[in-house]
């Protein structure tokens, strides 16, 4: 079996697919697997995964039947994976040849106490233009686990962590995504509670920003939300953010030390939002605009 599985969940995903799978394909370690699942697309999805799976053996088919929601086919992949270490791959965003080598390094580096490695991370336009460099800034590696809740909470902004590589056996202690917005939030919470979190000092993801985007991230609240319910049924909508707190503070009593992890991250959480807040009040009253989403990950 190969020791890496990268999982590509899929959904008219035909503008950007190719690209992405192309560098996948073009990665420099030498033992992964490709598992590609597609949520029943509408458009030449499906027909790119099956040319791709011919011309490489490394890469696995599935296709749902019908549309499950986004949160169901990022689980899928998890569900198929044979590798002891796992990444999820989007189908807009390009990895760096040594991206799937330096976070397996990491790993191995840091032994069981880590698991995640994730690497830097660089924005890009829908045309694959460099928008600019991003400070993701969740390098957590306190031994304590309230003390990487807490960095999480004070830092967590776009989330590109959980496009990193995790060791397998520990993300499948978590609820993985889960159908409401910003649910990336609570499954790196229940990561930080399980163990460390290193960061790579490589920019070798390039993030993909654009208006088609649904992942809970990008675009709309309707278009996020539609991507986990495509069904019209309805998902947590309202109030997301009172939402995501409440489910993180649910999926952190199924860990050790559940009150005390809960307690670090709201209390940080709570804090940052005053601190954000306090920062408006006074950019309102200077004239200062707001600081670009790059470098600072603000």
């Amino acid at each position: 079996m190969p020791r890496v599985t990268i999982g590509v969940p899929v959904y008219n995903a035909a503008r950007y697919l190719p690209v992405a799978l192309d560098a996948l394909r073009a990665q420099d370690y030498p033992d992964f697997e490709i598992v590609i699942s597609d949520n029943a697309s509408t458009d030449e999805t499906w027909e790119i995964c099956q040319r791709y799976a011919v011309a490489d053996a490394r890469i696995r088919l599935w296709r749902n039947e019908q549309n499950l929601g986004g949160h169901a086919n990022f689980g899928k992949v998890v569900e198929l994976a044979s590798g002891e270490l796992f990444k999820w791959a989007a189908y807009d965003d390009i990895c760096q040849p040594r991206f799937i080598s330096a976070c397996v390094e990491a790993l191995d580096a840091a032994g069981p106490r880590a698991v995640l490695a994730y690497p830097k991370t660089v924005l890009i336009d829908e045309d694959g233009a460099v928008v600019g460099p991003y400070a993701d800034k969740l390098d957590l590696r306190d031994q304590r686990a309230w003390k990487r809740l807490s960095g999480l909470a004070n830092n967590i902004s776009l989330c590109h962590a959980h496009f990193g590589v995790f060791r397998i056996e520990a993300l499948r202690r978590t609820g993985l995504i889960r159908p409401f917005l910003s649910s990336d939030y609570t499954l790196m919470a229940e990561v930080a509670a399980i163990g460390e979190i290193h960061e790579v000092p490589e920019r070798l993801f390039l993030r993909r920003v654009h208006g088609a985007s649904t992942r809970q991230s990008g675009g709309s609240a309707a278009a996020a939300t539609t991507w986990f319910a495509p069904d019209g049924s309805r998902t947590a909508a309202r109030s997301p953010r009172a939402t995501m707190l409440r489910q993180t503070v649910r999926a952190l009593g199924g860990h050790p030390a559940g009150f005390a992890n809960s307690s670090a991250f709201l209390g940080t959480w709570f804090a940052r939002r005053a601190r954000v807040r306090l920062g408006a009040w006074r950019r309102r009253l200077t004239g200062k605009p707001m600081p670009a989403l790059t470098e600072s990950g603000a």
